[in-house]
Formats: structure tokens, sequence, C-alpha cells
């Protein structure tokens, strides 16, 4: 994962933190998809999305009968370094 590549350059024990967090809310994602979670349109697109925040990041997925389909993670905004 590129967010996990970029964080280690400045940290190697924030991105193995950022790196458990994003699994576990995938994990908590895959059992119940609509906990914890937002609403989201996707212009254009068909299907159920969905969004779930985790630290900084936004993690996009698509809602269907037999699986969840992340779609993207995206920081939500810039952290800062000194």
């Amino acid at each position: 994962m590129q967010i996990i590549m970029d964080m280690q350059q400045v940290s190697l024990l924030s991105a193995e933190k950022v790196r458990k967090r994003i699994i576990h809310k995938l994990h908590l994602i895959q059992h119940q998809p609509m906990q914890s979670s937002k609403e989201v349109t996707m212009s254009g697109l068909k299907g159920h999305y969905r969004s779930a925040s985790v630290l900084n990041f936004k993690i996009f997925y698509m809602v269907e009968e037999n699986r969840i389909c992340v779609v993207d993670i995206l920081m939500d905004k810039e952290v800062k370094t000194v």
C-alpha cells in the first residue's frame, strides 16, 4: 500500500500503527459494513457506496449482496511533519 510506504519514510512506528488500524477497520467493514460509516454518492456510478474513517484516512467501499469491494483509501487531511 503506497500510503504505508510513504509513511515509512517519516516513521516506521507510525507506518505500522496506520497499517494495523486500516487492516482492523477493513476487518470490521467486512463483518458489519453499515456500522460506523456514511453513505456516499459516487457520481455516475451505480451501487451502494459508503465511507468509513480511520485516523486521517477515509476508506471508500461498495456494498454488494455477497461482498464488499474497497474502491479507494484516501488521506482525509494533510499530515504535518516537523
